[in-house]
């Protein structure tokens, strides 16, 4: 298990979560996956340090499982892997994910905020069905408050299958797809962020990143399954910075630019 998360957290979260594995799409076509999570404030005996307690962490990440995805899991049911980044760590895969990037200025100040929001750094949990060791899931969360910062299920058999062309979405039909997702979330204000042009394309599932309009700074990405039209997975904040990065360093000849 702990070898399961040490690649969750390396590949970050690129390889695994956003490319190589398979992701949940047995959701009915026109139904949006993910739910809001409501965020419930650990008691002050879980937690630890000001951070949230391991126990804590699994129950959470559970709870966003079953929620945004719809399952019915409990922590019986589930083989619940844990492993964390604090901030110098986060830092540090950052630095070596844009080591040989061409920035404006560097990382430290690119990304400023979104590094504040993660100043308890992260949990990742691998959370495996224990009734079906395809079913697994990877949580990220902010150490600090348990706000899920990034989910998706992952199906590693299913890695190679893709759709044939004429059952994949165009790009503009994915962008509105992704749009009409960010409304349900509940956690930006309506027309607060858009799309930067960049995807990333790995056999049938597609990540597109998009932008705050004021700050222009990333904020939000999203995993579409182009055959099925289906958000299967999302990275906010600090993991969106992680996953733009080290997608940029690991498919480089992957990145488009819309004509």
């Amino acid at each position: 298990m702990r070898t399961i998360a040490t690649l969750l957290v390396v590949s970050l979260f690129s390889s695994l979560l956003a490319g190589c594995g398979s992701f949940y799409t047995g959701i009915s076509k026109n139904t949006v996956m993910v739910k809001k999570t409501n965020q419930e404030k650990p008691d002050a005996e879980v937690e630890y340090g000001g951070l949230l307690s391991e126990d804590t962490v699994k129950t959470l990440s559970v709870n966003a499982v079953n929620k945004y995805f719809g399952h019915n899991l409990s922590l019986d049911d589930a083989m619940i892997d844990t492993s964390s980044l604090d901030q110098q760590q986060i830092k540090a895969v950052l630095a070596d994910a844009t080591s040989e990037m061409d920035m404006k200025q560097g990382f430290l100040v690119e990304y400023k905020e979104q590094l504040i929001k993660v100043a308890g750094g992260i949990y990742m949990s691998t959370i495996i069905n224990k009734y079906d060791s395809e079913d697994m899931y990877g949580v990220v969360m902010n150490a600090k408050d348990g706000e899920v910062i990034g989910l998706s299920k992952v199906n590693i058999e299913k890695r190679t299958s893709s759709p044939t062309e004429s059952k994949k979405y165009k790009l503009t039909e994915v962008v509105g797809l992704a749009e009409q997702f960010i409304e349900t979330m509940g956690d930006y204000e309506q027309d607060a962020l858009e799309w930067d042009d960049s995807y990333y394309l790995n056999g049938y599932m597609t990540e597109l990143y998009f932008k705050n309009k004021e700050t222009d700074e990333v904020a939000l990405s999203l995993l579409i399954n182009i055959g099925s039209g289906e958000v299967v997975g999302f990275y906010k904040d600090i993991m969106t910075v992680l996953q733009l990065w080290i997608g940029k360093r690991m498919y480089s000849t992957s990145v488009q630019k819309r004509d």
